[in-house]
């Protein structure tokens, strides 16, 4: 088929179920398709189909490429505050690329699907297990996705926080390894576009979005690649200023199911109560349960909500609800709060099968939730009770009452105080001037019969709380390009925050991990954590200031435990933070006379399984673990102590849910200490300098062997049901041989310790277990492999439309970026002293062989071949090309050199290198010359299109290094 405009009610069809787009949604298609691309803002209120911006990128991409048109952003954005709602786009846009992945008799997925293809310069047929659509997350406390950076051509989405974004566009990436920095900040700078929900929360990102918009061009030569930077604001009120698409009141008419989604009355019940907030907390807990049993009972059915300030409060009404005395009959009661794991999540959508849907699940009588369901969670709620919070938070639970509009009403039951709400109130997270704005607005809605349904709420809209800065700061030149300094050690690191929240004490995310099998030891507990890098669905993600008063309480419960007991305790103070590409031991330092853990946006702590830290134990029938803080919780109202427990281990729970691990995520471990005859087997014996062993076939050959042993078993299954795989898979040209990765931990000695089972089904697709090197089996000879990056970027800068300089500047570059390789010094560190020049090290690379080859190659450390590289290629350049921006992408080709390197030109040379080569070093790297080309490159170019030039670069040597070539 050839895919036509009217096709897109085909496609939005298939991926939401044979529902149709709205009008507004088609307006919107038209908007980027026809008009001046994608508006500045866009008005819808909840529920009203916002998350189809993803399917309107997908499609308006696979259009324009199908007509042969200018392109729109290939990489889309959808930025919100709520790590919820992040998660809620995440999992539409995984859906949809898993969609697109395998069409199966849907002519319009299969065009879609080609179409996309095609940005890649790939062929449909590459692989029935790849989608051609990149779906990423980028949020604190989860470990950053990066496939989206090796594929600058690809369509994709990244469903982003306002800190992980906007920390990337600034250079400085929140959880993101140094290196990684300017390819994040380079292509999300230009061919991108990203949409900004709840505008209104995001001033200060929106403001600074729009400037870097206005800064990419800035240069001395204009810019003729893919557009700079498009933002698009989004709020659910009309906004003071003209433009931009909105749900329009002609929408209503023509879709009778949006109408009722938008106009069904939610009318509010206030319930005075004497005792809130900062009362009797026993008798708030008892009330809010009371009314919650009421309007369960007069609701018609279906599963209510009761909605609180705090994750304590939600612990005790969650009790009581359970107590039969108090409910009068026994309730399936849930508890979930914005700190659960993922994978625990998917354990309660495996027990009750449509929970977290519009469809619901009948077993469940109650939902108990903080903030976690007010946004992205596209569940239908007979009715709720809440406590007073701040006016938008109480719109967007009232948004989860009678979702799809099918009943005739959906009430909403608010328990506020009785009398003037006293200047030092406080309930969770909302003060006193939230709380009175809402107060008075919601007796307006009261008095109303249509109560806060969405399309009410757009003559009087939710009060919005007083800006907590006065002023909006805007990025300049001078400042961007200090931040790009990504490479260097500075005095002091720079801190974005100021750029990007609208609070000015900003209180981002962070993760804890909780694992069973934590040496005692730290340094060999980093080992491993390096080893197996903690997985997305095993984190806890909270804010950063409950995490630090979580952990200090922790410890210092967990210190006063080690005083008095006979055997060592688990403590946080042996903690493992995972920052970026760096795992080390949690620093700890005093403040007040206390310890306080060193965290910021973006860590990932890494705890022993057996510390105390949660809500729950974790695998319950109802019960879900939530990180609290030991002496309440955070910014509570003065609730008494939740008891804590602690949470089990998760890394090999998807296993057992159905449909098994995904792709790269771990199945099985074994520690060696208990599996002598293994661990007998993978002791190396001879030199594995020239012998290396082949681990993977030891292991699944000692598995095969031990189908007895209960630790080997699941592992057996695994890889029965892989063999089956495999099978289906060479019948359509497969070839891979295993679909099985064995990692082996070793000790200094090289004794193995551990043994980690991954599943291997694409195993690309397991961003965290990466290596610089890419070690491979077969020879790599440097001539072919800068050849074959050189090939592939001129395919990526044709695929992308650059011109036909920058094209020959990038092929140079790619020609020339790996030429420090031929020091005789590195081609011993890569394990050989003869011809051929190698590109990689050849086989098993283990590090302790590459610290012995390092010793005997006699180069200093942090050596970088790249600086080498320049040197070789600078009289080579040809003189027709822009000779700085050669140097500087050869210099830059894998992160280094922005702007300094750690050696001067003494560490480059060797002997028998003439006057001519010793005089290009010292003058670039002794005298200054390098600083001043990578300031003329970012004056001639500007900071961000630099950086994008760089990422295009990287990612074909990357593509070229995964192939093996």
């Amino acid at each position: 088929m050839t895919l036509q405009r009217d096709d897109f009610n085909e496609f939005f069809a298939e991926l939401h179920g044979s529902a149709k787009p709205f009008a507004w949604q088609r307006r919107l298609l038209d908007a980027v398709v026809d008009g001046d691309g994608w508006p500045e803002a866009l008005v819808a209120p909840t529920g009203s189909g916002k998350t189809a911006v993803i399917d309107i990128h997908v499609f308006a991409l696979a259009l324009a490429v199908a007509n042969d048109s200018p392109l729109p952003p290939r990489r889309l954005a959808m930025i919100v505050g709520r790590r919820v709602l992040v998660d809620d786009q995440h999992e539409h846009a995984r859906d949809a690329a898993e969609r697109l992945a395998r069409p199966g008799d849907s002519p319009v997925l299969a065009e879609v699907a080609k179409l996309l293809w095609r940005l890649q310069g790939t062929p449909s047929e590459k692989s029935t297990a790849e989608s051609p659509l990149l779906v990423a997350k980028l949020r604190g406390g989860v470990p950053s996705s990066r496939r989206w950076v090796d594929h600058p051509t690809a369509a994709a989405v990244l469903c982003a926080t306002p800190d992980m974004w906007g920390s990337r566009l600034l250079f400085r990436g929140y959880g993101s390894g140094r290196l990684a920095r300017p390819r994040e900040a380079g292509l999300l700078a230009v061919d991108s576009v990203a949409v900004v929900d709840e505008a209104h929360l995001a001033r200060q990102l929106l403001c600074t979005a729009r400037r870097v918009h206005r800064l990419v061009p800035v240069a001395d030569r204009k810019w003729q690649g893919p557009a700079e930077l498009r933002v698009v604001e989004t709020t659910a009120t009309p906004r003071n200023a003209t433009g931009g698409v909105s749900v329009e009141e002609a929408d209503l008419d023509e879709s009778a199911l949006l109408k009722d989604r938008m106009c069904r009355p939610k009318p509010v019940t206030l319930v005075p109560n004497k005792d809130w907030p900062a009362g009797k907390h026993a008798r708030v807990d008892q009330e809010l349960a009371r009314r919650t049993v009421e309007l369960l009972d007069t609701s018609g059915g279906g599963t209510v909500g009761c909605f609180v300030n705090t994750v304590a409060r939600a612990v005790a009404v969650s009790a009581m609800l359970r107590d039969k005395r108090v409910a009068g009959r026994d309730l399936r009661v849930l508890m979930l709060c914005g700190q659960v794991r993922p994978i625990d999540i998917e354990r309660l959508k495996d027990r009750y099968p449509g929970l977290l849907t519009t469809d619901g699940n009948p077993n469940v009588d109650v939902i108990v939730a903080t903030q976690t369901l007010e946004v992205g969670v596209d569940i239908d709620l007979a009715g709720i009770v809440t406590e007073l919070a701040s006016g938008s938070a109480l719109a967007q639970r009232a948004g989860r009452v009678n979702r799809r509009g099918q009943r005739e009403t959906g009430p909403v039951v608010v328990l506020v105080p009785d009398r003037k709400i006293r200047a030092d109130a406080r309930s969770g997270p909302y003060d006193t001037e939230e709380l009175t704005a809402a107060m008075e607005w919601l007796e307006r809605r009261a008095a109303d019969p249509r109560g806060l349904a969405p399309w009410a709420l757009r003559g009087e809209k939710p009060p919005v709380a007083s800006p907590r800065r006065t002023l909006l700061q805007r990025p300049e030149l001078g400042q961007v390009w200090q931040w790009a300094r990504t490479s260097d050690d500075l005095a002091a690191d720079p801190n974005v925050d100021l750029w990007l929240s609208d609070d000015l004490e900003p209180d981002f995310t962070v993760g804890i991990v909780v694992r069973g099998d934590l040496p005692a030891d730290v340094t060999e507990a980093a080992k491993l954590i390096n080893l197996v890098p903690p997985r997305e669905y095993e984190v806890f993600g909270l804010p950063s200031r409950t995490a630090r008063r979580a952990l200090t309480a922790a410890r210092r419960a967990a210190d006063e435990r080690e005083n008095s007991a006979a055997i060592p305790v688990p403590n946080p103070r042996d903690a493992i933070l995972v920052r970026g590409d760096d795992t080390g031991p949690l620093e700890w330092t005093e403040t007040n006379g206390e310890l306080r853990p060193q965290i910021r946006s973006g860590d990932i702590v890494v705890l022993d399984a057996a510390i105390p830290l949660f809500t729950a134990p974790g695998n319950g029938d109802q019960w879900t673990p939530q990180v609290v803080a030991a002496d309440g919780d955070d910014e509570s109202t003065g609730e008494e102590e939740v008891r804590l427990h602690p949470a089990d281990d998760v890394l090999e729970a998807t296993a057992l849910l159905p449909g098994g691990p995904k792709p790269g995520e771990v199945v099985h471990r074994i520690d060696l200490t208990r599996e002598p005859v293994l661990a007998g087997l993978l002791t190396p014996t001879d030199d594995p300098e020239t012998e290396p062993l082949d681990e993977p076939e030891i292991v699944r050959a000692w598995l095969h062997g031990h189908a007895d042993v209960p630790m080997a078993g699941f592992a057996v299954d695994l890889l029965d049901a892989e063999r089956k795989l495999l099978e289906a898979a060479k019948s359509k040209g497969a070839t891979r041989k295993s679909k099985v990765d064995v990692v082996v931990q070793r000790d200094a000695d090289q004794v193995p310790l551990r043994v980690v089972i991954i599943d291997g089904r694409r195993a690309t697709a397991d961003e965290y277990i990466r290596q610089e090197w890419t070690p491979s089996n077969r020879l790599v000879k440097l001539s072919d492999h800068q050849a074959a990056v050189a090939k592939r970027v001129g395919e990526l800068a044709e695929l992308l439309k650059l011109d036909d300089e920058l094209t020959a500047v990038l092929r140079e570059a790619a020609q020339h970026h790996d030429d420090g390789k031929a020091d005789p010094r590195f081609q011993v560190r890569l394990g050989t002293s003869v011809p051929p020049l190698l590109a990689k090290s050849r086989g098993t690379v283990t590090p302790q062989l590459l610290h012995r080859r390092q010793d005997r190659s006699g180069l200093p450390p942090s050596w970088r071949h790249e600086q080498r590289s320049v040197v070789e290629a600078w009289r080579a350049i040809p003189a027709e090309l822009d000779r700085d921006l050669v140097a500087r992408l050869i210099g830059t080709s894998h992160g280094h050199g922005r702007v300094l390197f750690p050696h001067p030109s003494a560490a480059l040379l060797r002997e028998g290198d003439g006057p001519e080569v010793r005089e290009i070093a010292a003058a670039l790297f002794d005298r200054g010359d390098w600083d001043e080309l990578i300031e003329r490159t970012e004056q001639r170019y500007g900071v961000w299109v630099c950086a994008y030039l760089e990422a295009i670069l990287r990612a074909a040597d990357g593509q070229a290094s995964g192939e093996g070539r």
